[in-house]
This record gives structure tokens, C-alpha cells and sequence, in this order.
């Protein structure tokens, strides 16, 4: 028995060894350090000393091994806006959250007493759940940039048809929507591409690479590819399209206004139900306790 206890101490030993250590390999990257980047190769890497690298290396190859992530993590990147400025920073960062969750369920469980099996279970949950982390993270910026450019299309295309009416080019008029956010900085991207005389399909492939486009961009794109194939800028399409942006911006808020308000309904009606409990059974519950009906 005391040979198998100090077994599972050395297995348990062992095992918290590696978690700080994973820990302090993933602190490697810290946020300044992963905006350090230098090209190598026509690739971005860590700009950072070589005690730092090989850390970073090892936690991102671990977090490679336990899954890696479906899809180009590059591009994902990118167009998350870089949330993480680098895959070994994505790799690095699903070990330490791992870990932090981890932790923070194991203490959890401790302290409320809640016995080895459902700590253990909760200290799974939290491990699997700050391992995907990082990927949930990804995703959300990705989601939150799409709609960002749809909201910003819809009066942003307005604008630029107006610019357009008034006989200025499309180049400079693109180049004039560059301060109207992300989509402004796309609009200044083509603008940009055109005067170089790049290639408009180059153009729009550097953009789709760029951004998570939702298929309004697309469409917008292909207008602007198809004003310099034919000639002809289609104003009456890019307003229609603006005006539907607006109207889905407009559906949005609505109904994000119906769910609080529900949300709202609900808290209500929970406080109510609540104080009446307390105003009617607690007298009654004394009265019960009196004559003794407990």
C-alpha cells in the first residue's frame, strides 16, 4: 500500500512538474513580445532570444500534437484581425489556458468539497474547455469583423454612390472612404491596388484573403471588377445593396432589443416570484413551525 502511495505521489509529482513548466512555456509569448515580428522567408516569426523561441516552440508543438487545428491557422489568423499574432502564439496559448482552467476547477472542487470523481470531472471539463479556447476566440473575431463589415457596407456604399454621382473616379473614390473602418481600409486597399495598375483580380484575391468577406463584399468586389472590365461603375446595384445592409442592420438591432427585453421580462418576473415567496411562505412556515406541522 505505501509503495503504491508513493507511486501515485510520483506519477501526481510528475505530472504538476509538467504543467509548470507548459505554463511557463506558453508565458514565452507574451503580448508585446508576439507583436515582434521579422520576415523569414516570406513568412512572419517571433522576433524574440532564443531561450524564448525554443519555449515557445515546445508548447506549440505540443499543442500541435494534441489537435491540430482544422483549416489554414495563417489565414484564420488574419482574418481574426490577429487576435494572436502568430500560430506558435495559438499553438502556445491552448496549452496555458488549459492549464489556468484546469487549475481553476481542481480548486474549485477543493474547496467546495465536492470528492475525487466530480473533481476530476470538472478538471476535465476545464482543461477541454481552455484548450479550445483559443479557437473559440478565433472564431468570435472572425464572426465579429464579418458583421462589422456588413454594418459598415450599408452606409459606407451610400456614401461612396454619392462620390460617385458627383463625377469623381472610382479610384478616388474609394480612396476617399479610407477613414470609414474596415470597410473604408478595404475601399483604400482597391484604391491603392488600382493606382498601381495591379491586376483587379490580384486585387480582390489580397482582400478575400484579408478579411472574413461576407457575400456582400463579394458582390461589391465584383462590381468594382466588372466597372473596370466594362467601363461602367453600377451605382444603382451598390445603392440597392446598401439600402438591404441597412435594412439587416436595422432587423438586427430589433432583435436584439426583443431578446432583452425578454431577457428583462424574465429577470422581473424571477424577482417577483422570489419576493413573494419570501413575503408569503416565510410567515407561513413560521405558522406551520408553531403548531407543529414540522
Amino acid at each position: 500500500m505505501a509503495t503504491l502511495g508513493i507511486g501515485v505521489l510520483a506519477i501526481l509529482s510528475g505530472l504538476v512538474a509538467l504543467g509548470i513548466f507548459l505554463g511557463i512555456a506558453s508565458f514565452a509569448i507574451p503580448s508585446v513580445m508576439g507583436r515582434r515580428v521579422i520576415e523569414d522567408d516570406g513568412r512572419q516569426r517571433i522576433g524574440s532570444i532564443a531561450e524564448a523561441q525554443v519555449l515557445s516552440a515546445m508548447a506549440s508543438d505540443m499543442g500541435r500534437m494534441f489537435d491540430r487545428e482544422k483549416g489554414d491557422i495563417d489565414k484564420l489568423i488574419i482574418k481574426s484581425g490577429y487576435v494572436f499574432q502568430t500560430p506558435e502564439e495559438y499553438y502556445a496559448r491552448r496549452i496555458l489556458f488549459a492549464i489556468v482552467y484546469a487549475l481553476v476547477a481542481g480548486a474549485a472542487g477543493v474547496v467546495l468539497n465536492l470528492g475525487f470523481i466530480i473533481t476530476a470531472i470538472i478538471i476535465t471539463v476545464g482543461l477541454l474547455y481552455g484548450f479550445t479556447y483559443p479557437a473559440r476566440k478565433v472564431q468570435r473575431a472572425i464572426k465579429n469583423r464579418r458583421e462589422r463589415i456588413q454594418d459598415e457596407m450599408g452606409f459606407g456604399l451610400e456614401q461612396l454612390v454619392n462620390l460617385l454621382n458627383t463625377g469623381t473616379s472610382l479610384s478616388d473614390a474609394l480612396a476617399q472612404m479610407k477613414d470609414f473602418g474596415l470597410f473604408g481600409k478595404i475601399c483604400d486597399t482597391v484604391s491603392t491596388g488600382l493606382q498601381t495598375s495591379k491586376p483587379i483580380d490580384n486585387i480582390i484575391k489580397d482582400v478575400l484573403n484579408s478579411v472574413p468577406a461576407p457575400g456582400q463584399l463579394e458582390e461589391f468586389l465584383a462590381l468594382v471588377k466588372q466597372s473596370q472590365v466594362g467601363g461602367q461603375v453600377q451605382t444603382n446595384a451598390m445603392r440597392t445593396m446598401a439600402r438591404m445592409l441597412r435594412q439587416r442592420l436595422a432587423n438586427r438591432i430589433l432583435e436584439k432589443g426583443g431578446q432583452a427585453k425578454v431577457k428583462a421580462t424574465l429577470v422581473n418576473t424571477m424577482v417577483i416570484v422570489m419576493a413573494s415567496l419570501i413575503i408569503v411562505g416565510v410567515p407561513g412556515l413560521v405558522l406551520f413551525m408553531s403548531i407543529g406541522f414540522f
